[in-house]
């Protein structure tokens, strides 16, 4: 049967798991090593957080106690499909990950790569950077063959977990070194992992940090199913009853020709953004205006700002809800209000005693959101903002900072990382980490990563 012919799984598998990382471009390398030391401090620094200790116990009740596979920050290894459901978990707990990859590609990626290197003892550097490329690759092509961003995420799927599961089967899948039938039923099983929904928007609750956990977690029990002998449906994408597009898409939506055309010809890794700001991507430029406007225009001498956006970010990001961590990050008057006030939009300002002070609380009442038709980019916003004198001020972003084309420097996104990792682990283990994930690709073995992710802060 000629390639043309195959079932879709069937050629990415064939791709992907021939892929080299030694042949990869050293921009794409390094692509790799920065998004993974991003999620890394993320995810150090997220553990703390109520949704991954939640997801902790019950892994503790369910899966014991032991195993190969470090909890991010804490001197202790559990079991691996534990450490892919916690460290996922909570590298998507700050709202601080990386976006716009399959969404928070980062988040399922780097918990299920890291979870699998004690299964993987012999793999290389060059393994692991091939295997995290192939997933971020992956996760976003089937997002984009599912009709793009909008349209899988407005019909109530977070594409985070939907997609990012089959990103990372592919991805342990190539670090693991499986054949192709053994890798081709992994992504078949992923499929039935695919989940994920939007439904914690109507009250802040937990499961939106849960989908990257499950989505890592997913993604390495598809290919230790596989492994154990589980036959997978080689035409997960293809069929029209019960496939990844007849189910998840709306009818005219999917063009699954995407997942497979031009391979190779753009790492989707470099349309992957990494975030300034502890708040939902779709606020940044906003947030980007706000402080820029700040110093100049305080707040005190606004009377009314309107904040002009796509429909699907007036959806997304337009509540005035803030009671959770999770309401405040995904509300763009919220994010707005304390950028303009205090300058800043890190996470302490998504906190009490911050979140929920009357200072806040008066600037969100002078602000409304405008899902504008000629805004038709996700990421861009159009601030007005009217002074007392009725003189109207006007900025508009249309590429924050973080975007794959304005991205972070090396210098910002290192010291991100450390004011994450540091308190945790150190300073001596932060830089130690640190140093070991830019050297990547340096021709040692990938296990040797595993003890740094385990140190406890000390008194330095």
């Amino acid at each position: 049967m000629s390639a043309a012919k195959l079932p879709a799984a069937r050629r990415i598998v064939r791709f992907y798991t021939a892929l080299s990382g030694k042949d990869l471009p050293e921009t794409t390398r390094h692509a790799v090593r920065r998004h993974m030391l991003d999620t890394l401090g993320v995810g150090i620094a997220g553990a703390a957080q109520p949704e991954p200790e939640a997801v902790a116990a019950a892994c503790r009740r369910l899966c014991g106690g032991g195993g190969g596979a470090p909890l991010w920050g804490a001197r202790q290894n559990v079991p691996s499909f534990s450490a892919a459901l916690i460290n996922g978990a909570a590298s998507h707990a700050l709202e601080l990950d990386d976006a716009s990859g399959c969404d928070h590609s980062g988040a399922v990626m780097t918990p299920a790569l890291m979870a699998a290197l004690p299964l993987a003892p012999h793999a290389t550097d060059d393994d692991l950077i091939a295997a995290f490329c192939a997933g971020y690759d992956l996760g976003r092509r089937v997002m984009e063959a599912a009709g793009g961003y909008d349209a899988h995420n407005n019909a109530g799927w977070h594409s985070t977990g939907t997609c990012g599961v089959f990103g990372a089967s592919i991805a342990v899948s190539r670090l693991l070194g499986v054949g192709e039938d053994v890798a081709t039923n992994a992504l078949g099983i992923a499929g039935s992992f695919s989940s994920g929904n939007w439904s914690f928007m109507a009250d802040g609750a937990m499961t939106k940090r849960l989908h990257a956990g499950h989505a890592a977690a997913g993604g390495l029990m598809s290919v230790e199913l596989a492994r154990g002998g589980l036959i997978g449906p080689e035409h997960v994408f293809d069929t029209d009853w019960g496939g990844f597009f007849s189910t998840y898409c709306a009818k005219g939506d999917a063009n699954p020709e995407l997942l497979t055309a031009d391979f190779g010809n753009l790492w989707r890794i470099h349309r992957s953004s990494i975030k300034p700001y502890a708040s939902c991507r779709g606020t940044h430029a906003a947030v980007e205006i706000a402080r820029r406007l700040e110093p100049s225009l305080p707040v005190t001498e606004v009377e009314r700002i309107s904040i002009h956006v796509t429909a699907t970010i007036h959806r997304m990001c337009g509540g005035y809800d803030i009671r959770s961590l999770v309401d405040a990050q995904m509300s763009l008057p919220y994010a707005v209000a304390v950028a303009w006030l205090t300058g800043e939009a890190d996470l302490s300002r998504f906190l009490p005693p911050i979140r929920g002070s009357e200072a806040v609380a008066e600037v969100m009442r002078r602000i409304e959101i405008v899902a504008d038709p000629s805004i038709d980019n996700n990421l861009a916003a159009r601030v007005l903002a009217t002074r007392r004198d009725g003189v109207v001020v006007e900025d508009r972003v249309d590429v924050p900072e973080g975007s794959w084309n304005n991205p972070l420097p090396d210098t910002a996104l290192i010291a991100k990382y450390h004011s994450l990792a540091t308190p945790v682990i150190g300073r001596k283990g932060a830089e130690a980490l640190h140093q070991r994930i830019f050297a990547l690709g340096g021709g040692g073995l990938a296990a040797d990563i595993s003890p740094l992710l385990t140190a406890i802060n000390v008194k330095e």
